[in-house]
């Protein structure tokens, strides 16, 4: 009779069975290289950074998303203002990373506070100077028969 297993044996191995085969099939799907949409497969529920286009930095928890790669933010956050749920296209997205929860808040020992106002201001002006700069250069390049294509502003 110490052949045949307890039921309470038998169970605690389904149990660590059924933990096994998840895992597994969790490091199959993060290790699997896709090359669509579906690679934002593993970010799903977590905590996650998002670059857009017109250089924001958006903060939020990744809900769903669909083949043509828009995303679905909750508990989203630009800078200190709370935006709420977005829906972003994913033609506007340049870049989604995870966030780590626990060195999150690292970098803000280094930076100075500011109110939030004032910091939107500030990169404003930053913007404003970015695209008077652009127009200076593409003029300066139109006068030596050059085009300048590109005005990027953050």
């Amino acid at each position: 009779m110490s052949g045949s297993p307890t039921p309470e044996a038998s169970e605690k191995s389904k149990s660590a069975t059924d933990q096994l085969s998840e895992n597994v099939a969790e490091l199959y799907l993060e290790s699997f290289s896709f090359t669509t949409a579906a690679a934002i497969i593993g970010y799903v529920d977590r905590k996650v950074c998002v670059t857009l286009t017109d250089g924001r930095h958006l903060f939020g928890v990744l809900r769903t998303f669909d083949q043509y790669g828009k995303i679905y933010l909750s508990d989203n956050r630009y800078g200190e203002e709370y935006v709420g749920v977005l829906l972003i296209r994913g033609e506007n997205i340049v870049i989604i990373g995870d966030v780590d929860i626990d060195k999150e808040d690292e970098p803000l020992s280094r930076l100075t506070r500011i109110p939030f106002p004032d910091a939107k201001q500030l990169q404003k002006q930053s913007q404003d100077q970015a695209l008077v700069d652009g127009k200076k250069k593409t003029k300066k390049l139109h006068k030596q028969g050059l085009v300048n294509d590109h005005v990027s502003v953050f």
